[in-house]
């Protein structure tokens, strides 16, 4: 089945289009779930999977300060960053009611949206391999109706109106990136919510949700090394490869004729994080807007053009500039796809980390002071500031582990190397390469996405 879509530039909450939002009354909503219920029913959703959240603001009731809830779902944003950054073009925006639709067959499951999402809205559905989320019931707008978390909210609290164009919601608990997203709130006239008008019907759907606590259970982290090792060890493996292709254009030892199959390998293992592995093609087609599309599309050019430098015409001066150069254009994809995420806070210095380790690697393998001392000490900075930036309670590593990457993967080189020049190549380059192997660990474990509430990474 197809459906109608328009381009983002469509929908602007202008004079002649206004899309619909959500209204939300924070005086009346009393967190009773009977919206998140309504949206499960509705879209027949399987245990366990939700795509309406209910995010209490000081649940403990401190005193001087309001309690009040949020209802949460897909705001389906006018500027949607999963739009934009989807790589695969699964998302778009349906023409007739403005809503921000994920179409399955089209969908890889990457997870990408839902890291550059700071609502929390993209869901991974394990059964189907793809992502879903909250449709604004495009079904039920089509026939002049209140999609089925407003038209069953007991309260009122939560209905639908029109988008009015301002600044974001300054609302506590309420990420505010910009992006335009189409909810309204109606702020607390006081410190506490008002009582509902029929408790009764409160009762209820507070007593459905809980006999359902067992099976619809919290957002999980959305990302961590854990989960996506298999892209901390790509990534790491494309910096190695152009790191050496990068050392041999500057006179370093020549890789070997396995260096191409190794960094198929490595592509290969990349994919299979994905939901959908058959359709990992589609990820190259937004390549004009997703850095994730240009890193897919500049990685195997990488590696095309390393074949012809090692392999097909080896030692062409020619061939191997072209290899670094497209090397160095998929780092710096891959440092852009972290820098797009919906990241509360991060290290300056990681926006370039991938490029910048390297460029540490490339410096240290040939033996050059000028490039790898320099880098070394960006390196060092990169990672002591990393550990300040850690977000949402992810733990800072103790003392005797940053010790050791620091002594490891940059002291104990830079000794060698002193102490014993070219003859301590091995020994050199091998500890810098566990060196950053190490810091690309920290770098997947310090990941940070933010969410409604705060951060859920």
């Amino acid at each position: 089945m197809t459906r109608e879509t328009s381009s983002p530039g469509e929908w602007t909450g202008g004079a002649e289009r206004v899309p619909p939002a959500f209204v939300h009354d924070l005086n009346t909503c009393v967190g009773c779930h009977a919206c998140a219920l309504a949206c499960i029913n509705e879209n027949q959703l399987a245990p366990g999977g939700f795509w309406r959240q209910i995010v209490s603001v000081n649940p403990e009731r401190r005193p001087g300060l309001p309690t009040f809830h949020l209802s949460l779902a897909c705001n389906h944003c006018l500027d949607a960053p999963c739009l934009h950054h989807c790589p695969a073009l699964a998302i778009s925006r349906d023409a007739v009611t403005g809503a921000v639709l994920i179409d399955d067959c089209s969908c890889i499951g990457c997870r990408y949206c839902s890291w550059v999402c700071p609502y929390d809205a993209p869901r991974f559905n394990d059964a189907r391999g793809v992502m879903q989320k909250c449709t604004l019931c495009a079904h039920r707008l089509r026939e002049g109706l209140q999609p089925a978390c407003a038209s069953l909210c007991p309260t009122g609290a939560l209905r639908m109106g029109e988008y009015r164009p301002g600044p974001d919601p300054d609302v506590t608990g309420f990420p505010s990136r910009g992006i335009r997203p189409a909810i309204r709130f109606i702020p607390l006239s006081g410190r506490t919510p008002l009582e509902p008008a029929d408790p009764d019907d409160v009762a209820v759907a507070e007593r459905a949700w809980r006999e359902l606590g067992g099976t619809v259970a919290p957002a999980p982290r959305k990302i961590s090394l854990r989960s996506e090792w298999t892209l901390a060890a790509f990534s790491f493996a494309a910096i190695v490869l152009v790191a050496w292709m990068a050392a041999w254009s500057m006179g370093g030892p020549a890789p070997p004729s396995w260096i191409v199959g190794g960094g198929g390998g490595a592509m290969v293992l990349s994919t299979l994080h994905l939901g959908r592995k058959g359709r990992a093609w589609r990820a190259m087609l937004n390549w004009r807007r997703s850095w994730l599309s240009r890193e897919v599309i500049t990685y195997p050019v990488f590696l095309a053009l390393a074949f012809v430098a090692v392999v097909a015409a080896p030692g062409h001066p020619v061939a191997g500039a072209a290899a670094v150069l497209a090397g160095i254009a998929c780092l710096t994809a891959v440092d852009r796809v972290y820098v797009s995420m919906a990241r509360s806070a991060r290290a300056r210095l990681d926006d370039a980390t991938a490029t910048l380790s390297a460029a540490f690697l490339a410096g240290t393998a040939v033996g050059l002071p000028w490039l790898a001392i320099p880098m070394g000490a960006v390196r060092l900075l990169g990672f002591l500031s990393r550990q300040s930036h850690r977000t949402g309670g992810r733990r800072r590593w103790s003392h005797p582990i940053i010790a050791g990457r620091i002594g490891v993967g940059l002291v104990l080189p830079l000794v060698l190397w002193l102490a014993q020049g070219a003859a301590s190549w091995p020994w050199t380059v091998g500890c810098a390469i566990v060196g950053e192997a190490w810091d690309r660990a920290d770098f997947y474990d310090a990941l940070d996405v933010i969410a409604p509430g705060g951060v859920r990474s």
